[in-house]
C-alpha cells in the first residue's frame, strides 16, 4: 500500500495560495497558478475525475465522479485534459461565487452603515428648557413646517359654577394638548435688533414645548440667568382640545395680547387650560410675548439716506411682533384645530391699546386678521409722531457710543453701534426711566412709561381719536370693559392740586401748551372725598389719570363706532367692572385696573396676585368635590364663572349672551343714544346702566383736546 502520507486531500479541499494585495491582477493570477501545481498533487494514489464536462454544465451543478476502485492503481503520467478542464471550471466557479458573496456582504454592511447614519442624523432630538425628548411618542406633536414641537397632554376638570379656583370633579375631564414656548419669529438679537420680526429658523431637531420660555426683558430689569426675562423672547403658547383633526376641526380662536405699559410683559404666561376646559374643548387659546421698552419701541430716525429704514418698519417693533403673531395664527392655527377665519383678539391694558391700533392700522384696511376684538382696560398714552421722539434714539447713542464726533454720525453708524452693545450695557444705561423732552427741554418729572408707540405716518398713520371718528377701522364685533377705579394703581399720592397738574403734564407734555392741560384739570376735576391711607388730592389725580388714559378713550371709541351709519358689522358691548375686594377697598384703591383678569382666566392661572376674595371663604379649591355655599356662588368667587362665560361666549359666537352663565344678566348692546353698559358687581349682581352725563362731559373735553393729548 501506498504510504498514507502520500494520500492527498479530497479534490473539494483544493485551495488557492495567498494573494499579494500589492501585486497587480496579472501577477496575482500567475502566483495563484504557481501555487496550484496539479501534476505534483495528483498522482496514481489520487482519484482522477472521470468523464468530460457535460455540455451546458454551470457552476451550480454538481460534478459527478466514479466510485474508487479497490487496491492501488498504477501511476499515470498526468490527469486527462478533460479532468483538468473540469477542475479548473469548478475552481473558477467557486472563486466567482466567493467573490459575489463577498461583494454582497460588503454591500450589506455599507447599506446598514449608511442607514444607521441617516437614522442617527435625521432622528429628531429635542431641545429647549424642559429636557430631552427621544421621539414624538413622548407627547402630542405639531409640525409647523419650520419646526416640529412636542407638547403635553393634559386632563383638566372644568372650572366649577361655584366659582373661585374650584373645579367640577363630577364632570368628565377635558383632554387638552398644551404647547408652550414655540417660536413664532427668529430671536431678535444682534443684527436683528430694531428690525421687523424675521421668520423663525428651520429646526431639524425635535423641539420641546412643555415649559414657558423667557418673556421679553422690560424697563430697568436685570438680565441674569433664571430671571425669566431675556432679549430672545418671541414665543407663543397654545392650548387646544386633544380631539382635533388637522384641516378638519375648525374651532374659534382666542388670542390674548398682554399689557405692561409697552415697557414690560406684565400679563405673561396666563394658563389657558381652564378656559379651554370651561368651553368643553370648544376653543383654542393663544398667548405670546412681544418686544417692549427700548427693544420694542425705539424709533430709528429716517434721515433720508440709502441706509434709512422705511417709516413703517423703523419703529413700533413690538407692534410688528404682534402683527407677525396674528399672521402666524392665520398660517398655523389650523394645525391645532383652530379656525383662522374666526379669531377674536383680546388685549388687556397696553395690550388693549395694541388691539385698537391694529384695528386702525393702514386705515382700517380690513386685513382679515381677526373677526372680533375685546378691549379690557384700554390704555391710550400720548402717541407722538415718530420724528418727534428721535431724541430718544440719539439719547441712547450718547449713553453708550463714545466718540468725539458722534454728532456727525449717520443713523446707520449709530444703529450699528447700538446693536454691538451687550444686553447688560443697554439695560444699565439706556433701557431706563427718564424725563420726557418737549420743545427741546426735559421736563422735571418722569412719565409713567418712557417708551411707547409712535405714529409712523404709514402703517400707523393717525391716532385712534381721529381714525375712529373718521370710520377708518376694522368693522367687527367689539367688547370694551373698564374698571371703576382705573387710575388708583398708577398715580402718586398727591397732596396738592399742583401735583395733580404736574403729573398729567409729565405724561401728556403737549398739554402744557397755552396752559390747556392745567385749565382742564382745574375746571373739571375738583377735590374729591378722601380715600383711606392717602393724601387729600390722591382721589382727584386717580380720577383724572384714569379717565384721561383708560375710561374716556373707551367711551369715545364706542361713540365713534356707534355713530357710523349702517355699520351692522360692529356690534358693540361695554361693561364696567365694579367688584369690591375688601383688601383693595381698605387700601384706598377700590376696583383696580385689570382686576377682572383673575375672573376671566381663573384666579389660579395668572402669574401674580389675584384678589383674595375670589377664593371661597372656606379656602376649599373645590377639587375634592365639596359643595360651596350660595354665598360663594353669588359673591366674588361667583364672578369667575360669570366673567369666564361672558368672554367664552363672545369668543365662540361674537355675542356674550349665547353661552353666558345661568345666573348672569342679559347683556344689551351699546348705542350712542342710550350709552348702556353692563355693571358687574358680584356673581349674582349684574345690571345695565347708562353712562353718567358728567362723565360724558369730561370725556368730550378730552376728545376736544386730543391733538394735545396726542391720543
Amino acid at each position: 500500500m501506498a504510504d498514507s502520507a502520500m494520500v492527498p486531500p479530497p479534490a473539494e479541499s483544493i485551495r488557492l495560495g495567498p494573494m499579494n494585495r500589492g501585486d497587480s491582477e496579472d501577477s496575482s493570477a500567475k502566483q495563484a497558478h504557481r501555487d496550484l501545481d496539479l501534476d505534483s498533487i495528483f498522482g496514481d494514489e489520487n482519484e482522477p475525475l472521470q468523464g468530460d464536462a457535460a455540455p451546458g454544465r454551470n457552476c451550480t451543478q454538481r460534478l459527478a465522479r466514479d466510485r474508487p476502485r479497490d487496491g492501488p492503481r498504477p501511476r499515470s503520467e498526468s490527469p486527462p485534459p478533460a479532468s483538468l478542464r473540469r477542475r479548473r471550471l469548478r475552481s473558477g466557479c467557486w472563486s466567482l461565487v466567493g467573490i459575489l458573496v463577498g461583494l454582497l456582504v460588503v454591500l450589506a454592511v455599507i447599506s446598514s452603515a449608511v442607514a444607521s447614519a441617516m437614522i442617527y442624523w435625521t432622528k429628531p432630538k429635542a431641545k429647549g428648557d424642559a429636557g430631552p425628548v427621544d421621539n414624538i411618542s413622548d407627547g402630542p406633536f405639531v409640525d409647523l413646517g419650520y419646526a416640529t414641537y412636542v407638547g403635553q397632554a393634559l386632563s383638566v376638570y372644568p372650572p366649577s359654577d361655584d366659582g373661585g379656583s374650584s373645579h367640577n370633579r363630577s364632570a368628565a375631564p377635558v383632554a387638552i394638548h398644551r404647547y408652550l414656548g414655540m417660536r413664532y419669529a427668529a430671536p431678535p438679537v444682534g443684527d436683528l435688533r430694531w428690525r421687523p420680526p424675521a421668520r423663525p429658523h428651520q429646526e431639524l431637531d425635535l423641539q420641546k414645548a412643555t415649559n414657558f420660555r423667557s418673556i421679553c426683558i422690560g424697563l430697568e430689569a436685570t438680565p441674569r440667568p433664571g430671571s425669566g426675562q431675556d432679549e430672545d423672547c418671541l414665543f407663543v403658547n397654545v392650548w387646544g382640545p386633544a380631539n382635533v383633526v388637522e384641516n378638519t376641526t375648525s374651532l374659534p380662536v382666542w388670542v390674548f395680547v398682554q399689557g405692561g405699559g409697552y415697557n414690560s410683559n406684565s400679563n405673561a404666561d396666563i394658563d389657558g387650560a381652564d378656559v379651554v376646559a370651561r368651553s368643553n374643548g370648544s376653543i383654542v387659546f393663544v398667548n405670546f410675548n412681544y418686544r417692549v421698552g427700548l427693544y420694542g419701541f425705539l424709533s430709528v430716525p429716517t434721515d433720508g439716506t440709502t441706509t434709512s429704514l422705511p417709516p413703517e418698519i423703523s419703529a413700533n417693533f413690538g407692534l410688528l411682533d404682534q402683527l407677525a403673531l396674528l399672521e402666524w395664527v392665520q398660517q398655523h392655527i389650523h394645525r391645532f384645530g383652530g379656525n383662522p377665519r374666526h379669531v377674536v383678539v383680546h388685549g388687556g391694558s397696553a395690550g388693549a391699546g395694541s388691539v385698537v391700533l391694529h384695528a386702525i392700522a393702514g386705515g382700517g384696511r380690513g386685513n382679515s386678521l381677526f373677526a372680533g376684538m375685546v378691549s379690557e382696560s384700554l390704555y391710550v398714552p400720548a402717541l407722538p409722531q415718530c420724528k418727534d421722539v428721535a431724541y430718544k434714539f440719539w439719547r441712547a447713542v450718547d449713553a453708550v457710543c463714545y466718540k468725539s464726533s458722534k454728532e456727525t454720525w449717520s443713523v446707520a453708524t449709530a444703529l450699528a453701534c447700538l446693536r454691538r452693545q451687550t444686553l447688560s450695557v443697554l439695560q444699565d444705561l439706556v433701557n431706563v426711566d427718564h424725563p420726557l423732552q418737549y420743545d427741546g427741554q426735559d421736563r422735571p418729572g418722569k412719565p409713567l412709561y418712557y417708551w411707547g408707540p409712535c405714529m409712523d405716518g404709514t402703517l400707523f398713520a393717525e391716532r385712534p381719536s381721529s381714525a375712529f371718528q373718521q370710520g377708518r377701522f376694522v368693522h367687527v364685533p367689539m367688547m370694551y370693559g373698564v374698571a371703576t377705579d382705573e387710575g388708583t394703581l398708577f398715580v402718586p399720592n398727591a397732596a396738592s392740586q399742583e401735583e395733580v397738574v404736574q403729573f398729567v403734564l409729565d405724561n401728556f407734555p403737549a398739554l402744557a401748551a397755552d396752559d390747556r392741560g392745567a385749565e382742564a384739570v382745574r375746571q373739571y376735576y375738583p377735590l374729591l372725598p378722601p380715600l383711606p391711607k392717602h393724601n387729600d388730592w390722591f382721589p382727584t389725580l386717580a380720577r383724572v389719570f384714569g379717565e384721561l388714559s383708560f375710561v374716556c378713550p373707551t367711551i369715545n371709541i364706542l361713540d365713534a363706532v356707534a355713530a357710523v351709519p349702517g355699520d351692522k358689522d360692529s356690534t358693540l358691548y361695554a361693561y364696567r367692572y365694579a367688584m369690591e375686594d375688601p383688601d383693595t377697598v381698605a387700601a384706598g384703591l377700590g376696583t383696580v385696573h385689570m382686576m377682572d383678569g383673575a375672573a376671566i382666566f381663573g384666579p389660579g392661572n395668572l402669574a401674580c396676585c389675584p384678589p383674595a376674595s375670589y377664593t371661597a371663604d372656606d379656602g376649599d379649591d373645590g377639587d375634592d368635590g365639596a359643595e360651596h355655599t350660595d354665598d360663594a356662588r353669588n359673591g366674588n368667587p361667583g364672578l369667575v364663572p360669570v366673567m369666564m362665560d361672558y368672554y367664552l361666549s363672545f369668543v365662540r359666537t361674537l355675542n356674550p349672551n349665547t353661552f353666558k352663565s345661568a345666573q348672569a344678566a342679559e347683556w344689551k348692546t351699546w348705542d350712542k343714544s342710550s350709552r348702556s353698559r353692563l355693571v358687574i358687581t358680584s356673581g349674582h349682581q349684574q345690571a345695565m346702566e347708562t353712562v353718567p352725563e358728567d362723565l360724558l362731559e369730561r370725556c368730550r373735553v378730552w376728545l376736544d383736546l386730543a391733538d394735545w393729548t396726542e391720543q
